[in-house]
C-alpha cells in the first residue's frame, strides 16, 4: 500500500471514530439528554428528549413520545444495565420524548389532562412531522387516556399520532388474585419500594431493586391507588391511530388474557390482527427467544432483539 492510499485509510478511520454513535446499550445520568419543565394542570412536569445517535440519522422518521411506566423508575428505560429500550430507538434513528409522571398523580388525570399539554410543548420544540406514542408497562394506562381523545388532541397539540403502541400495559385488574389485588395486600415493612417478602422476585425478577419504584408512586394523596382497575370507559376503536399490544406470555402484572379483553373492545371484534390493530403475544408461540415476564417486557436484551424490532417493524407498515 503506497503512502497517498495510506494517508486516506487513516482519514477515513479517523472520521469514521469521530462520527461513531452513542452505545445503543446504555447511557449514563446525564448522557444524550436534554431536559425541559412545562407547566400544566397547575403543576410543573419534566420531559426529556433524547435524540437519536449520530450513525442512525437516515432511520425512520418519526418521534416517540413516552411516559413513566410508574412500576419502575425512568431509568429503566435508558440505562436499565441491559439493553434499554430508549438508546435503542435512538440508535435506529428515533428521537424519544420521554415525560415524566410525578408521584402521587392519577394516570387518567395525567393522561387527560398533563400529557396533552406536554404534547404540545414538545411540537413546538421539535420540526418532526410523524409522532408515535409509546406506554411501557404502567404508564401505558396514561397513553390510553390520551388517546381516548386522539382527534381533540391532535388539535390543541399540534401533533397527529399515526401509531402507537402498549408493551406490557395492564388493562384490567378487576379479577381474582390479580396483581393489584395482591399489591393492595402486601406488607412492606417501612421498605422504600416494593421489595418486601418476594414481591419483587415474583413480579419483577432480575430488576435491580434501584429500579423498582417506591411504593408511595404508586398510590394518589388520598391513598388511592394511581392506576384504574378497568379501562371500560376508554376506547381507542376508529380514533385514527394504528395501534399494537404486546403481552407477554407469562407476564403476571398484565396477563395477556387481560391486555386481550382489552384489545378486543379496540378493534370492535375478536375476528382477526389487521394492519391497523395487532395484539401480539411476546413468547416462543411466536418464534421468540423465551416466554417474556413482565421484567423482561421492560428491560432486557431480548426485548432489544425480539420484541422492538417487531415494534419497529409494525410501526413501518
Amino acid at each position: 500500500m503506497n503512502r497517498f492510499a495510506l494517508a486516506l485509510l487513516s482519514l477515513l478511520i479517523a472520521i469514521t471514530f469521530s462520527c461513531s454513535s452513542i452505545s445503543t446499550k446504555n447511557y449514563a445520568k446525564n448522557e444524550n439528554r436534554r431536559d425541559f419543565t412545562i407547566d400544566a394542570a397547575g403543576g410543573s412536569y419534566s420531559i426529556s428528549l433524547f435524540p437519536k445517535t449520530y450513525s442512525a440519522l437516515a432511520g425512520p422518521a418519526f418521534s416517540l413520545v413516552l411516559v413513566s411506566p410508574i412500576l419502575f423508575t425512568d431509568e429503566i428505560l435508558y440505562n436499565s444495565n441491559r439493553e434499554s429500550l430508549i438508546p435503542w430507538f435512538n440508535a435506529h434513528g428515533i428521537s424519544v420524548w420521554l415525560v415524566k409522571i410525578p408521584q402521587h398523580m392519577p394516570l387518567e388525570k395525567f393522561g387527560r389532562e398533563v400529557l396533552p399539554a406536554a404534547a404540545t410543548a414538545i411540537r413546538k420544540n421539535s420540526t418532526d412531522a410523524d409522532w408515535v406514542m409509546g406506554g411501557v408497562s404502567l404508564g401505558g394506562q396514561a397513553v390510553a387516556y390520551y388517546l381516548a381523545d386522539a382527534a381533540k388532541n391532535a388539535t390543541v397539540t399540534g401533533i397527529q399520532v399515526k401509531s402507537a403502541f402498549f408493551l406490557g400495559t395492564p388493562f384490567d385488574y378487576n379479577y381474582p388474585g390479580s396483581f393489584g389485588h395482591r399489591l393492595a395486600a402486601a406488607h412492606d415493612s417501612g421498605a422504600k419500594n416494593l421489595c418486601a417478602a418476594d414481591f419483587c422476585e415474583r413480579f419483577f425478577p432480575g430488576i435491580k431493586k434501584d429500579l423498582i419504584a417506591a411504593r408511595a408512586n404508586l398510590n394518589d394523596t388520598a391513598g388511592k391507588n394511581v392506576w384504574s382497575d378497568n379501562l371500560a370507559t376508554v376506547s381507542l376503536q376508529g380514533k385514527g391511530v394504528r395501534i399494537m399490544f404486546v403481552a407477554g406470555k407469562i407476564d403476571n402484572v398484565a396477563p395477556t388474557e387481560a391486555v386481550y379483553k382489552f384489545f378486543t373492545r379496540t378493534i370492535g371484534d375478536e375476528t382477526k390482527n389487521s394492519r391497523d390493530a395487532r395484539f401480539y403475544v411476546a413468547g416462543r408461540m411466536n418464534s421468540l427467544s423465551r416466554d417474556f415476564d413482565h421484567a423482561q417486557m421492560v428491560a432486557s436484551s431480548a426485548l432489544a432483539s425480539d420484541i422492538l424490532p417487531e415494534i419497529l417493524k409494525w410501526i413501518e407498515l
